[in-house]
């Protein structure tokens, strides 16, 4: 998969998530092209098979940027990795239900002081947004008006990190509305920074822990 977009250009869709970090300004003021790949972010396995969840996506993302340095337009391709999983849900309400949980480790560029981070630069709703797009890539719902409930502390890649929860409305394939919610961080990793993101419906015995537990055993070398 592939994009292609000015890179000054504010704002950022789904499949082209984020480049955040440093890049050695001397190396982007040299250099026509310049490629970075992020480090791939996962849960632990045992915890993916304790909990119930099945990986439904393992893709690299390639996307190419332009950017304008020193009054020259330079190249910049970027390696994102995103991981999904999914736990499907027998409910006595609705019947099939599901829960989801989405990783996006994206690589990192800045110049000359210049954050050019779409990620980094977002706004709540933004990040929102952006976090809906990747869990609806593999949700057979439709995620609408999600407000924040609470902010919870979680240990993330090793970190005591702040993740956003927010209640939502979950739409179903067959119409049937019911209360859902997401959770929703950003860290940094190394030179990467990371979009961590599950959903799952309201009143499902359990599911939060799960989440919750898939959040803090992200493993992956700082």
């Amino acid at each position: 998969m592939s994009s292609r977009r000015r890179f000054l250009v504010a704002g950022a869709t789904a499949g082209t998530i984020a480049l955040s970090g440093c890049t050695d300004a001397v190396e982007i003021a040299t250099q026509e092209e310049i490629e970075r790949s992020a480090e791939p972010a996962e849960p632990a396995e045992s915890s993916v098979e304790e909990t119930g969840f099945e990986e439904v996506r393992n893709e690299t993302v390639v996307v190419e940027e332009e950017f304008e340095e020193f009054g020259q337009r330079r190249e910049f391709t970027a390696r994102t990795e995103v991981r999904a999983y999914l736990r499907e849900i027998e409910s006595e309400l609705t019947g099939q239900e599901q829960s989801v949980f989405a990783v996006v480790s994206t690589p990192g560029v800045s110049a000359a002081g210049q954050q050019l981070s779409p990620l980094a630069n977002m706004d709540e709703e933004e990040l929102i947004d952006e976090a809906r797009g990747e869990i609806s890539a593999e949700y057979e719902g439709e995620i609408r008006d999600p407000e924040l409930d609470e902010t919870i502390e979680q240990e993330v890649f090793g970190k005591t990190t702040e993740v956003s929860v927010y209640e939502a409305t979950v739409v179903l394939p067959d119409g049937t509305e019911e209360r859902g919610y997401i959770h929703l961080t950003i860290v940094e990793r190394g030179e990467d920074v990371v979009l961590v993101a599950g959903a799952y419906p309201a009143g499902v015995e359990g599911e939060r822990e799960r989440i919750e537990r898939l959040f803090e055993s992200l493993e992956g070398d700082e």
